[in-house]
């Protein structure tokens, strides 16, 4: 097992992260452990009131290694608010450890981490930007909260996902994937925003507009292999299809069998009576065989498409 690193900053954690896009690069600096935690882990201990402190206490330690480093975080000048993507931590180390996603019971640890960060900071000289990284649970209660997560998330990501794309060949299929999952995200708050209504637009909506998503994703050098790799499964698809069963005659009793047996009856009576006796005995078994033979058909049919998958 890799050593896990000295150094309790976590701007260096993000730093040195392997991972490529923003989210993903915050969400690994915030779950790597380190080694120098004794001063947040009695604090945890002391302050943190939960059922589950055992559980909390390494989610807590790492929300107080990022606090410590915090300012640098809370630049008005970035993009994006990075305190959305804490708070989306927070609420994933916490569903995990309950199993459930209901954020009325999450929330009940959102307010113990509440407390830690008040004892935290009654310890420092509080900033303007402190109260910024208090634990806030009012975005997982706006509508549709898992899409707007979605969306911001791209929007955090967006410059990333593009340029890794156009730069990185090996990376272009993973990050072309990635943008087209957006597609149903965008239409889906385009037509909840085109509506007049009292719905919350999510501010970020203008990442879904600024560019075609279609276009770009065609100008990507993995386009052609990704689509023709669609369309031969496609005919693949379409070639696989099980063979229908082949089709039996049918007898009835109603075609030419009834009329024979009419023909007959006008020239001799009793020859037709024998004649009809005998076809109408027969026709169970005729009707029996056909059912058999159809059967029959259809499995073998069906055991010579199972062969050839």
């Amino acid at each position: 097992m890799p050593r896990p690193p000295s150094s309790k900053n976590f701007s260096h954690l993000f730093s040195i992260s392997d991972k490529d896009l923003i989210s993903d690069k915050f969400y690994d600096a915030m779950d790597t452990e380190f080694l120098i935690l004794y001063s947040y882990e009695n604090i945890c201990k002391e302050k943190l009131i939960s059922k589950k402190t055992l559980e909390m206490t390494p989610i807590c330690v790492k929300y107080l290694r990022f606090l410590d480093d915090s300012e640098l975080w809370s630049d008005s000048s970035f993009e994006y608010d990075v305190s959305i993507l804490l708070n989306y931590w927070l609420y994933d180390k916490i569903a995990a450890i309950y199993g459930i996603t209901d954020i009325a019971t999450i929330s009940i640890d959102f307010s113990a981490l509440q407390m830690v960060w008040d004892h935290f900071m009654e310890s420092r000289k509080r900033k303007p930007y402190n109260e910024k990284f208090k634990p806030n649970t009012d975005i997982f209660y706006e509508e549709d909260w898992e899409k707007r997560r979605k969306l911001y998330e791209y929007y955090v990501n967006y410059d990333t996902l593009f340029k890794t794309a156009e730069l990185f060949p090996e990376k272009c299929e993973e990050y072309y994937q990635k943008i087209k999952e957006m597609f149903p995200v965008c239409t889906f708050f385009e037509g909840k925003c085109s509506k007049s209504g009292t719905y919350k637009c999510p501010n970020n909506l203008n990442k879904c507009k600024e560019k075609n998503l279609e276009s770009e994703l065609k100008k990507f050098q993995c386009h052609r292999t990704i689509k023709s790799r669609s369309d031969s499964n496609s005919e693949d698809d379409t070639s696989q299809q099980p063979p229908r069963p082949v089709e039996g005659p049918l007898v009835t009793t109603g075609g030419p069998t009834a009329e024979s047996n009419t023909q007959l009856e006008s020239e001799n009576f009793e020859i037709g009576k024998k004649v009809s006796h005998t076809v109408l005995g027969a026709a169970p078994v005729l009707l029996t065989a056909t059912m058999l033979y159809r059967v029959c058909i259809y499995y073998i049919n069906i055991y010579h498409y199972s062969m050839n998958l």
